[in-house]
């Protein structure tokens, strides 16, 4: 007999990194957003430094809730992806607080840099919450899952050139090829998952009625119990209630 009780339960290094980040976001959002409340409350505060303040708890906010969405692909095979959206975020994140907190005059390069990492994290977040929706992929979601992913780093390459170029921005077409790659990217997105949810919901359906029941009532007696019972009376020369009534028999006798 195994004693539960005396059972322990190790984490792997992974569960234990998981973990990890989770709290260092919670503590650090709930500590930015602690000093951004005392600060306001304080009498002595500054208009400028209070505006500071509620700045820096929205970037740590809305960056935590980035690497979160970006967490969401850990136990996922697309995990590199993951882990490279946490550290675009952080990355970022800092940049951004940098940029409140520093003198108001910034290097144009740093600038663009700054607004690189925060379309870069708003791409892989949304990759992130688009892979982790769309659990269910069969041969018609996984082409879909592909345009889509296709639209993503098709809007997310525009808006680099934007940043990064001035000229591309004043092109005829490019406001339109932007356009339309930000629609489909977003159509296809919220297509993908629900098509999916549906497709599993059908093929569901489609199952036999005694696996169906099976999985609704795991006390019925599934198809292929049935057929293995039939199989092995009939190999005895017996029927089917001869074979179980020994079982019965010992089970009341308990």
């Amino acid at each position: 007999m195994i004693k539960l009780n005396s059972m322990t339960i190790r984490q792997g290094p992974r569960q234990t990194l998981q973990q990890v980040f989770l709290w260092t976001i919670i503590v650090s959002f709930s500590l930015s957003a602690l000093y951004g409340i005392a600060v306001l409350l304080g009498a002595d505060a500054d208009a400028i430094v209070g505006s500071q303040v509620v700045a820096s708890t929205l970037i740590v906010g809305s960056f935590s809730l980035a690497m979160l969405c970006c967490g969401a692909l850990f136990n996922k095979p697309e995990r590199p992806l993951g882990i490279t959206g946490v550290v675009i975020s952080a990355l970022s994140m800092v940049g951004s607080l940098w940029f409140i907190w520093s003198e108001p005059s910034m290097p144009t390069t740093a600038v663009e840099i700054l607004f690189t990492g925060i379309t870069l994290t708003a791409a892989c977040t949304f990759v992130a919450l688009l892979l982790a929706a769309t659990s269910y992929r069969d041969t018609v979601i996984r082409p879909l899952l592909g345009a889509t992913l296709v639209f993503v780093a098709i809007t997310t390459a525009l808006v680099l050139l934007s940043i990064w170029s001035i000229t591309a921005v004043t092109h005829e077409y490019f406001s339109r090829a932007l356009g339309i790659a930000l629609i489909l990217s977003v159509v296809t997105a919220i297509i993908t998952p629900i098509l999916g949810f549906l497709r599993r919901k059908t093929n569901q359906h489609r199952t036999s009625p005694y696996t169906a029941a099976q999985t609704s009532d795991p006390y019925r007696l599934d198809a292929a119990t049935a057929a293995a019972l039939e199989a092995e009376a009939r190999r005895q020369g017996i029927s089917v209630t001869q074979l179980v009534t020994p079982i019965l028999e010992t089970r009341t006798d308990e």
